[in-house]
């Protein structure tokens, strides 16, 4: 298979340097990414399991804060008396859990934008709509990978939730989570059904990995180095300038698998025809 990526005009040094940006989700122009609804921290069933397991880590912990104060009770029927509470702790959590939620989603946010990046490709290479607003208005050009590429496959382990294409999900409802359930996909798979016509896959690495890193407000932009082998395809846009055209032909020839093409306005109908480039 072949994925798609669009980039503006001013990127050419994507073929250049053969490095490209893994994008934090707070960097993407749709404001729901990797944010789903946090509905719970966790089931009932894993909340009595924490505290039937760390119950006596919880106790020493709380009576930790006290103090010298503590020394003044006999620990014993303290602790007992504790015990006798223990059933209902899961219940006081779920009291204290939405005020703990309101906290606990910004973290998140910041945690997933100092920690990761994201690759987003097209199954698509001819939508006008991307090609407007991701190619610089016709301007720029897409590069087109091939999906079995090594690249694209440095999954480590079968949990390893890094380094793999993910073929996105687009729904209606935004997606529910429990914090707890680390292995639900919908964290870094789902967007709104308004987006279905991207026809997206996309790749999650860490950005401590990247080969390249340049400061900028709001977020570093994060590089990662591909393998020339890894392109297969480059699109010339429609409205490329002829500077960018001339090297863009120039750099294509750097890549030994990648067919250069051009697209170009169809006569007849509200689509691009997408041919080899003369």
């Amino acid at each position: 298979m072949v994925l798609y990526k669009c980039l503006q005009q001013d990127r050419l040094d994507v073929l250049e340097r053969r490095r490209i940006r893994f994008t934090q989700p707070g960097d993407f122009n749709d404001p729901f990414e990797f944010r789903p609804f946090i509905e719970r921290v966790a089931t009932d069933e894993g909340l009595r399991k924490y505290v039937g397991d760390n119950f006596e880590r919880l106790v020493d912990e709380e009576l930790a804060k006290y103090g010298a104060l503590v020394s003044f009770v006999p620990q014993a029927p303290l602790k007992a008396l504790l015990q006798s509470q223990k059933a209902r702790l899961p219940e006081l959590f779920r009291l204290l859990e939405s005020e703990a939620l309101q906290k606990v989603s910004p973290a998140i946010d910041s945690l997933l934008n100092t920690m990761l990046g994201v690759l987003c490709l097209s199954k698509v290479m001819d939508s006008l709509l991307m090609w407007g607003h991701y190619a610089d208005n016709h301007q720029g050009f897409v590069v087109g990978f091939d999906s079995d590429h090594s690249f694209f496959n440095q999954r480590r382990t079968e949990q390893d939730e890094f380094g793999f294409l993910r073929r996105v999900n687009y729904v209606v409802r935004r997606p529910r989570v429990v914090l707890s359930d680390t292995s639900s996909p919908v964290w870094f798979q789902s967007k709104p059904k308004q987006w279905a016509y991207e026809k997206e896959w996309r790749i999650v690495r860490v950005l401590a990995e990247a080969e390249q890193r340049i400061e900028r407000i709001p977020f570093p932009v994060c590089l990662f180095q591909f393998p020339a082998e890894a392109v297969v395809k480059i699109i010339i846009g429609m409205r490329s300038p002829a500077a960018v055209k001339t090297k863009i032909r120039s750099l294509a020839a750097t890549f030994p698998r990648a067919a250069l093409l051009q697209a170009r306005e169809d006569p007849c109908d509200y689509r691009l025809k997408i041919e080899k480039a003369a």
